[in-house]
């Protein structure tokens, strides 16, 4: 063959090739081909606009007239409930002339659009060769239109076609159309066991447990009955029901892996999650498993292949959640902030409360808007040097003189200290939570908490490990070094299939443990009321139960005695202070363990500023002189 004959034959192979190729069929997430053309009424059908007027699903359906009245008669079933609102029905006669399809709607009393078989059409959706052929169109999360589903051939699933459209619904997390629609399924004599596991997967979507194990004991499904076991947090029960659910069922495997991973059994979940890969399942149960391999893999550290293995499950169900937040988490965890902002926007379109989503999104926005600050970063740069500085001088010097004066009541929370921290299904929770938690201390206004931000680029500018951060001496100088009355601790522990938060502040002046507290922290946990519960035993704790005290820094007029105490340490206009004179020294054992304190005045906050107040004597003992650096108490503390 000559090298221009040659040519010719590769061009012309390409052309076979490419034709063929457009002739597939549209598979499930692809975009479906628009085409218009006439119904048996005359009535111009364009796909386009009928899906802009429909807010959930089109179904366009291909048929024989010889074939296709069971499922032409579910259609109509739909049609009835949903149809020109909610649902467009469209019917396609493959080679069925318009008088036979005419005689069949008839018969049928069909209301929903048939058209006869048409090259704008066939063209599009073809080469069809197997009848039956039924695709549910819906709209993804983006906005787009896509294939949802693909029914193929006369098979119990396709005829099933009311129970797939109520699984459609129950995808998107319209669990009341689900349920719905499955009821008019089992009118309309679909299969009970399709019908029963639509609504039990619904009723576990919603938490009704005790409705979704009667659902699944009347079809006898073993994975659906796992399915309850393992939101009731019962694993070993789910892992047994699992297994006796059959080889055949790759959902079965996914329940598995799930309650293995919530078990902390890694890498046997991930040989689960494998196995469920190569077995029938729906889109959302292969989503799941998929899903479950990716947090595997970032746990490993593996973020990149996690990214991508999170985007193979949204792509099987783009309303996965779990893998939207996941791959979120991914991006943040990676810096790419950017990217984490816009998959947890998607993932708060689908889920709506996802309290988890909606707080990693607000937090993901804030640091962008930090990050673009040039003028901020600028300051923290300097501040950065500013305190690098008085860390060395404060480790030279040794214990600073003033020991009497409270410091504001500024908390810095250090990493965790746990050298094997918990393990979510949740990507991201840990860190979610912790911000969360010093984000909202610092919103109530009675505590200054040092910007994480700040506090991440001191301790690599230190240099300072997790080693050395658990030595009380280094503790004692980080505190003074960034004016923090209290260091703050935040762990968690994994207590079977649920996680306890551990949460500990310790004093800088002492390093003993000022305040601690737990929470129990269940995958179903309101983490919205977690935090405020958490913080709200923090401030009454921190607050309420603390002794303020300073010294005086100018005495030169009654009206104006300024004190060392401002709007940071928690001075208020109208609080009253003690002034304190020093007397006898207190002798125990030959050594001085304080003096002997007494009363020689009543101070009364005027005005504050942030580091200093202005007070007057309201009350003077007959002969006190007040002068710089005496000591005063807060009136009323113990």
């Amino acid at each position: 063959m000559s090298i221009g004959n040659y040519g010719r034959f590769l061009l012309g192979i390409s052309l076979v090739l490419a034709n063929l190729s457009a002739q597939a069929l549209p598979t499930q997430g692809s975009e479906p081909p628009n085409f218009t053309a006439k119904d048996i009424n005359g009535t111009e059908v364009n796909l386009y606009r009928l899906l802009d007027t429909q807010p959930d699903f089109a179904i366009l359906h291909f048929f024989t007239s010889s074939t296709g009245e069971e499922i032409a008669l579910r259609l109509q079933a739909l049609d009835q409930l949903y149809g020109k609102k909610r649902l467009g029905i469209i019917a396609v006669g493959v080679k069925e002339d318009e008088t036979a399809l005419k005689k069949f709607a008839a018969d049928l009393r069909v209301n929903y659009y048939i058209l006869p078989d048409q090259p704008e059409v066939s063209s599009a959706y073809g080469p069809i060769q197997r009848l039956p052929l039924t695709f549910i169109i819906s709209k993804n999360p983006a906005g787009k239109w896509m294939v949802e589903r693909l029914l193929v051939g006369g098979g119990e699933r396709e005829a099933n076609i009311i129970s797939e459209v109520a699984d459609a619904y129950f995808v998107q997390k319209k669990l009341d159309d689900a349920h719905a629609l499955a009821d008019a399924a089992l009118k309309a004599g679909e299969d009970p066991k399709a019908v029963g596991a639509v609504k039990g997967y619904a009723f576990v979507e919603q938490g009704k447990l005790d409705e979704a194990q009667n659902e699944f004991n009347q079809i006898q499904s073993k994975e659906g009955l796992a399915s309850v076991a393992l939101e009731k947090g019962e694993l070993d029960k789910a892992v047994e029901l699992a297994s006796q659910a059959g080889p055949d069922s790759g959902y079965a495997n996914t329940i598995k892996g799930t309650a293995l991973m919530r078990s902390g059994k890694l890498d046997e979940a991930a040989q689960e999650f494998g196995a469920a890969a190569t077995k029938d399942a729906r889109g959302w149960q292969k989503s799941e498993a998929v899903a479950g391999k990716g947090r595997i893999e970032q746990e490993k550290g593996q973020v990149d292949t996690a990214i991508a293995t999170y985007e193979q499950a949204i792509a099987l169900d783009p309303y996965n959640v779990v893998a939207l937040s996941n791959e979120g988490a991914a991006h943040r965890q990676k810096g790419d902030l950017q990217k984490a902002a816009d998959v947890l926007d998607q993932a708060q379109k689908v889920s709506g409360d996802d309290t988890l989503v909606a707080i990693m999104l607000k937090q993901v926005q804030e640091e962008m808007k930090k990050a673009n600050d040039t003028k901020r970063s600028e300051l923290i740069r300097q501040q950065i040097a500013d305190l690098h500085k008085r860390y060395e001088e404060q480790k030279a010097a040794g214990k600073p003189t003033d020991d009497w004066t409270s410091r504001p009541l500024v908390v810095a929370f250090l990493p965790s200290e746990n050298a094997t921290p918990a393990f979510f299904e949740r990507a991201g929770t840990d860190v979610a939570l912790r911000h969360e938690i010093e984000g909202r201390l610092q919103e109530d206004g009675n505590v200054q908490v040092v910007e994480r931000e700040v506090l991440d680029k001191l301790l690599q500018e230190l240099n300072l490990g997790s080693s050395e951060l658990a030595d009380s001496n280094t503790q004692l100088r980080l505190g003074k070094v960034l004016s923090a009355q209290l260091l703050g601790f935040i762990d968690f522990a994994k207590t079977g299939a649920d996680a306890e938060l551990y949460l500990r502040m310790v004093d800088t002046e002492t390093t003993s443990i000022a305040n601690q507290l737990r929470r129990p922290l269940k995958a179903d946990s309101d983490l919205d009321a977690l935090v405020t519960d958490v913080v709200n035993d923090l401030l009454g704790k921190m607050v309420t139960k603390r002794v303020l005290q300073g010294l005086i820094a100018d005495a030169a007029s009654d009206s104006a005695v300024l004190i060392n105490l401002g709007k940071a340490h928690g001075a208020k206009v109208g609080q009253q202070f003690a002034v304190l004179q020093d007397g006898e020294p207190i002798i125990v054992g030959g050594r001085e363990i304080g003096r002997k304190q007494t009363k020689v005045a009543t101070l009364e906050v005027t005005e504050v500023e942030d580091q200093l107040a202005t007070c007057k004597v309201t009350q003077k003992n007959d002969g006190a002189k007040l002068a710089k650096e005496m000591k005063i108490k807060v009136i009323g503390a113990k």
